[in-house]
């Protein structure tokens, strides 16, 4: 079932009424624990649920698997279920292996629940559950859109517009799945065929053959429009944090803080779904100019971050302002922002001689000294930061970088400083990649990591403790939301995690570990890549010898770093734009890492990237890339028998047995379906 906007005021109404409750909790948030956008989600509805008094349980999920497991253990009174982040491309009811049946109930026509005592002349059916999404993946399931009733789907109202034909298809062959059915209940039996006159029997028996053509024809049709659908590939064209923001909004609650939480979503889908990103852009700016007060305020300038207006403790504007395409630069150096910028090394080609050298003449072009360029922003010259976006737009162009400066989003905390929304979403992304712990003053109070035994060598139990470590990882994320003390430290380790994702990337060139196997590029991470766990210029790295100290138990891991799916995926597009940079070529990627413990391949299909795909005026409309790994995968996987583990929320991840890996890439080159 589709929620349009104009029916999301309803639907919350409707969760309010049946979640409240003085004794029992009747609502459960499942959300995807290693996605940014969906713990933004989550945490607004979590803020959202409180100040209705409406008590909830999140659990945070890391597989579908994982959210069957956790599906199945709810209790029985649970009325509504939210799942955010994931959940959009399954047909959730046959998944969860839910009947239905159980979860409707009789009412009178006051809405009464129906008792044996009680006696009505007109019952009506009710359910008693229902199951909400707020996810972006696309494609939609359409069983989730057009067939459940029980499946509340939360939506832009793009689908009731783009899946016309897609509704018409479905709808048609649900009626005729309706008719063959009604014509096997409708079969006359053997006996009463003697009563049947030969000419009546013989006349049905002609007028169903020579329907049959036609129907075929017709079964074929919808059939192949639903198949294309499917087969499109895969893609993230909303956010989560959008779509709930649109609830509050339809309430009439939104605030600044809400707000934030949504652009800190969405903005975590700027390097991979630009697309997406940029149609959001112009909604989020009007937004915040409608809720932003500017009586009090100076205007925005391109130096406003570092203007010296006056701080207050509880200064917490949002604003939009001048933003870089750079790493962390204002907590970092212009060189070393430059330097670990994705953007800028695949450009400059800055894993060779030549791109470090092109690096230092930029600088000089600029007027930059190294040395200032190594000075860490808080102290570099007031007078250059000034004039900064002047000198990079007079300068930059010339080596091609004609996408450093754009707008973004930056929001004020007192007198901790000011933060943009995209150095935001890097110490959020970095606190679910990191696998140490954090020395806190104040930790907070977290459900237990389950323990599991340090010399199992069980792929199962090896699989649990890697699990639990994500779900660990998500409440560190999720706190860090409204806790600026867990965003410094997540700065921290984002700075290293980029230190070493291109220290391993340049290693990668160097060693021309890239493959291409002719409609795709190829990557495989072996035991003894990683056996060099720290970066190369250990000047770089923060200083830690304090109390608030962060050991960084990641680098002493070997080949672990690879096994968590968002670095992987991260090093993979870097390794894309470097290429499409270096050949223009338009290949995907598949890059494959091993785990030793567990004898098995992590594989992260990527879809292409376009060389010059920012900056460019002919890139205008730009290109909604797919990704068609997902059913690529899921075939191969199948048609070769090879042992392999689907079960990631990004469909085009997959487990396979190390021996399985060269047969399973084999197939996967010939098979034409990527």
């Amino acid at each position: 079932m589709i929620l349009t906007p104009g029916e999301f005021s309803k639907a919350f109404e409707e969760i309010k009424t049946t979640s409240l409750t003085h004794s029992t909790c009747k609502l459960v948030i499942f959300v995807s624990c290693l996605n940014v956008d969906a713990i933004c989600a989550a945490k607004i509805l979590c803020v959202l649920l409180k100040r209705h008094l409406i008590v909830f349980q999140l659990i945070p999920v890391v597989g579908y698997n994982d959210l069957k497991t956790k599906y199945s253990k709810l209790d029985e009174g649970i009325s509504n279920v939210l799942v955010v982040g994931c959940g959009a491309m399954v047909d959730l009811e046959s998944f969860l292996e839910i009947d239905v049946s159980q979860h409707v109930e009789q009412i009178d026509a006051s809405g009464v629940p129906i008792t044996p005592e009680s006696s009505t002349t007109e019952p009506q059916m009710k359910l008693t559950r229902r199951i909400y999404i707020f996810d972006g993946h696309r494609p939609w399931n359409l069983d989730n859109l057009f067939g459940s009733q029980m499946v509340a789907c939360f939506d832009d109202g793009s689908s009731e517009r783009e899946l016309q034909s897609q509704k018409s298809a479905y709808e048609a062959l649900v009626a005729m799945d309706d008719e063959e059915e009604d014509e096997v209940e409708e079969e006359p039996q053997f006996d009463d065929l003697a009563s049947d006159s030969e000419d009546e029997l013989g006349g049905r028996k002609r007028k169903s053959e020579d329907a049959l053509p036609q129907r075929k024809r017709l079964l074929l049709e919808n059939e192949k429009i639903i198949e294309d659908y499917y087969n499109q590939g895969t893609t993230i064209s909303m956010s989560a944090a959008i779509q709930v923001y649109s609830l509050i909004s339809t309430l009439g609650e939104s605030n600044i803080d809400y707000l934030w939480l949504s652009i800190v979503g969405t903005s975590s889908l700027s390097s991979d779904f630009a697309n997406t990103y940029e149609s959001l852009v112009p909604l989020l700016k009007d937004e915040v100019n409608r809720l932003q007060q500017s009586d009090d305020r100076a205007e925005n300038t391109e130096s406003a971050l570092d203007s010296a207006r006056a701080k207050k403790a509880d200064d917490t504007a949002l604003r939009v302002d001048k933003d870089y395409s750079l790493f962390l630069l204002r907590h970092w150096n212009l060189y070393c922002s430059f330097f670990y910028s994705s953007y800028v090394n695949s450009k400059l080609q800055l894993y060779t001689t030549n791109g470090k050298r092109k690096l230092n003449t930029m600088f000089a072009r600029m007027g930059i000294s190294l040395a200032a360029a190594n000075q860490n922003w808080h102290y570099l010259d007031i007078n250059l930061k000034k004039k900064l976006h002047t000198v990079f737009r007079k300068n930059l162009g010339q080596f091609g970088l004609t996408d450093v400066i754009k707008d973004g989003f930056v929001r004020d905390f007192g007198f901790h400083g000011s933060l943009s929304a995209g150095d935001f979403v890097e110490a959020v992304t970095a606190l679910l990649e990191y696998d140490g712990e954090l020395v806190t003053q104040d930790t907070k109070t977290r459900p237990p990591t389950p323990e599991v035994e340090d010399n199992a060598k069980d792929i199962r139990t090896l699989i649990q403790r890697r699990e639990a470590q994500f779900v660990s990882n998500f409440w560190r994320a999720y706190d860090a939301l409204d806790d600026f003390e867990l965003i410094t430290r997540g700065l921290k380790i984002a700075k290293l995690q980029q230190q070493f994702i291109f220290d391993k990337g340049f290693e990668i060139f160097q060693k021309k570990m890239i493959k291409n196997l002719r409609i795709f590029r190829l990557v495989v991470l072996k035991d003894n890549f990683a056996t060099n766990n720290t970066v190369s210029d250990h000047s770089l790295i923060p200083d830690f010898g304090n109390s608030d100290s962060i050991e960084i138990k990641t680098f002493s891991s070997n080949t672990k770093l690879f096994q968590n799916p968002l670095i992987l995926t991260k090093l993979g597009n870097w390794i894309l734009e470097s290429c499409a940079e270096l050949d223009k070529s338009v290949l995907p990627l598949v890059i494959a890492s091993l785990d030793v413990d567990t004898g098995t391949y992590l594989v992260c299909g990527l879809p292409p990237k376009y060389p010059n795909m920012k900056g460019v005026e002919e890139a205008a409309e730009r290109i909604t890339v797919l990704n068609t790994f997902s059913l690529a995968f899921q075939e191969i996987a199948h048609s070769t028998g090879a042992k392999a583990r689907i079960d990631s929320f990004e469909s085009s991840m997959i487990e396979i047995r190390k021996d399985d890996l060269p047969m399973f890439l084999e197939r996967l080159s010939l098979s034409g379906l990527v």
